[in-house]
């Protein structure tokens, strides 16, 4: 009989230990960063990077767009040095045509949906070299919406008497942790250059590093947003061009011209426009989050 309850006992340790070895290691891993997060439940995030624009080329997507969506659901995880999870957050995204009157309805409206801790822009510049967390935005309008010539009721502002918020600050301030974005960016091996505002022009104008088109209106609209709630942390990154656009981009300048042309020779000596990998970009704005969630945590 002692034998009989022996071999029970062996039994039943055989099958505890094989219950265990059915948890996976996934399973494992986030049942420990459950346990590990020091500030409660997952942050939601909301991105929302710019897309389609009159003059892309047909099948390409504004970059913007791109890495918001390649984000889209992810859990964001920041740890601390001795790697433990500190804060999580979901991504949500949204694309936001380049369009005066459609910024601020899709952001209030994802906004609404999602009750976000955090919100980042994001838009392409043909120029940037590198990642630009953007804390500046000037109080200017300037452009016309990104829509087809014959587009009935298209909006342009001249930048003259043009202000974003009537009577506002010249520049409004974002409060993403840009600094240390920049910073983890470069560790990690990833272009990037913190924004800045860069004086009045000749009309006395503000500028900055955003331009005074489309990327700077939600600059400055999310910058506001953080007045007015100050538990949002909010701001915007300028990203660069892709390299295999830029490329198109340069073939298309070229394919309509004569060769041998002045136009034509000046045009294929000339260097292509910035551009970085869409994988190393997605990296980067990754990266910025991970530091947002961690700013988050120390507040």
């Amino acid at each position: 009989m002692k034998k009989f309850l022996v071999i029970l006992g062996i039994l039943a340790l055989v099958s505890l230990g094989s219950v265990s070895a059915n948890v996976t290691p996934a399973e494992d891993v986030n049942l420990a960063e459950q346990e590990n997060v020091g500030s409660g439940p997952p942050l939601t995030i909301l991105v929302a990077g710019y897309g389609w624009y009159y003059g892309i080329p047909e099948g390409c997507i504004n970059n913007a767009e791109a890495v918001a969506m390649a984000l889209d659901g992810e859990m964001i995880k920041a740890r601390d040095d001795d790697g433990r999870v500190v804060a999580m957050g979901k991504v949500h995204s949204v694309a936001v045509p380049v369009v005066w009157g459609e910024v601020m309805p899709i952001l209030e409206a994802g906004i609404a949906e999602f009750d976000p801790d955090i919100i980042v822009g994001l838009g392409t510049s043909g120029a940037a070299r590198s990642l630009r967390p953007e804390p500046f935005g000037s109080n200017v309008m300037s452009g016309c919406d990104a829509l087809p010539p014959e587009t009935p009721g298209i909006v342009c502002y001249d930048g003259i008497d043009d202000p974003i918020l009537e009577g506002g600050l010249d520049w409004s301030e974002g409060n993403l942790p840009y600094t240390e974005m920049v910073m983890a960016m470069l560790e990690a091996g990833i272009p990037a250059r913190r924004g800045s505002t860069t004086g009045y022009d000749w009309l006395g104008r503000p500028t900055a590093t955003p331009g005074w088109y489309l990327c700077n209106y939600m600059a400055y609209n999310l910058a506001l947003m953080t007045e007015e709630d100050t538990d949002l942390i909010a701001g915007f990154i300028h990203i660069p061009q892709r390299p295999e656009y830029s490329a198109l981009f340069q073939y298309l300048d070229l394919k309509d011209l004569e060769p041998d042309t002045p136009e034509f020779n000046t045009t294929i000596e000339s260097e292509l426009s910035a551009s970085i990998e869409l994988q190393r970009t997605i990296d980067g704005v990754r990266i910025c989050l991970e530091e947002c969630l961690r700013a988050r945590a120390q507040q």
